[in-house]
């Protein structure tokens, strides 16, 4: 699970703790900075259920090239991936350390990473699921493939954040025609309108409690047999007509390959 240490992410930690085997979580943060966090999850687990937390940031690629491999050194399959790690836009447009823009890196990019960096040990013994945390906020988004900074169409804080997404939503719908085994689904979730500091960073709006986003995640996570969905909270919905395009798909994998180039 990452960016489990805030928000939709440490909720669902929480709610996912007690059915985990083996329970991996991400967050930027140092260990010792997130010990009433692990605190809390550890009393959720099973009895005898190890805990593992792994900090990175994702605006460092290779920091994510790092994250999978301490995740593949303290295990060697996986059920369940959650990407949920993502950031709000900042006030203006920012370039990272790495060259792209670090709204796109972190919510795009990233995860692509970090998934492919385990795509071996997901489903390989066993059924395994992919479930990408989205927003609802992709619909309305264009995926711009000859501009993925956004260097020459309007920037807001939300435009990049959506146009993450949307590549996100893509990129789900692209591995779930191209997943390496039949007993690997890839699904794709917006998990509601949700009082975070994402959300609040955006937009001048309420939401829901952190708990009930979990609650769905948790529910979509269960499911089987329906992989390449896209789920609209609870409800399986059609996503960005972008996303559903295998041209653009494909597209979007070729430039994926070269903003990753140099830590695949």
């Amino acid at each position: 699970m990452t960016g489990a240490t805030s928000g939709i992410g440490r909720a669902t930690a929480l709610a996912l703790a007690g059915t985990a085997g083996h329970l991996v979580l991400h967050g930027p943060e140092p260990e010792h900075d997130v010990r009433e966090l692990l605190a809390a999850v550890r009393a959720a687990l099973r009895p005898g259920t190890p805990l593992t937390y792994v900090a990175a940031d994702y605006g460092d690629l290779a920091a994510v090239t790092g994250l999978a491999r301490q995740i593949r050194a303290g295990t060697d399959r996986i059920d369940l991936l959650v990407n949920n790690a993502a950031r709000p836009g900042p006030a203006t447009r920012t370039i990272g350390d790495d060259g792209n823009e670090v709204t796109l890196q972190t919510n795009y990019p990233a995860p692509v990473l970090l998934t492919t960096g385990l795509l071996d040990l997901i489903g390989r013994d066993a059924p395994g699921r992919i479930v990408n945390v989205a927003s609802a906020t992709h619909l309305s988004a264009t995926l711009y493939l000859d501009d993925p900074g956004l260097a020459r169409h309007p920037y807001s804080p939300s435009t990049a954040y959506a146009h993450s997404k949307l590549a996100l939503v893509t990129y789900s719908c692209w591995l779930a025609a191209h997943r390496p085994r039949p007993s690997l689904d890839v699904v794709s979730v917006h998990p509601g309108v949700i009082s975070t500091r994402l959300l609040h960073a955006m937009f001048s709006i309420g939401g829901e409690r952190p708990e009930q986003a979990a609650a769905t995640i948790r529910y979509v996570a269960a499911r089987r047999d329906d992989n390449g969905t896209y789920y609209d909270e609870r409800r399986p919905a059609p996503p960005n007509p972008q996303a559903s395009d295998p041209a653009t798909q494909d597209r979007l994998h070729d430039l994926t390959a070269r903003l990753l180039r140099d830590h695949l």
